[in-house]
């Protein structure tokens, strides 16, 4: 399938783009450059090849989750001069 600038011009008015016969030129090649990548697409042969299927996730392949408890607070606190109890002070900067 080809795409002349007839359809270029079609499809401009069908989608309400103002084009000039210069954008014309430049969108029929980019255009048929698509419709070339698709016909490459369909001679790829996928025999053998399952379906995708995004966002299925089964619970046996997903981790599992764990708790833990890391009580560093006194080891991150050490490097600061601004605390108060074990919490980082920041100045005021809303009134």
């Amino acid at each position: 399938m080809e795409i002349d600038t007839e359809t270029v011009l079609k499809i401009a008015r069908l989608s309400r783009i103002k084009i000039n016969e210069g954008e014309s030129a430049d969108i029929q090649k980019d255009l048929n450059r698509i419709v070339e990548f698709v016909k490459k697409l369909g001679e790829i042969d996928i025999d053998g090849v399952d379906e995708f299927n995004f966002g299925k996730t089964n619970i046996e392949d997903m981790r599992k989750d764990s708790v833990t408890i890391y009580d560093n607070t006194d080891d991150i606190l050490k490097n600061t001069k601004n605390k108060n109890q074990d919490f980082f002070t920041v100045p005021k900067i809303v009134e």
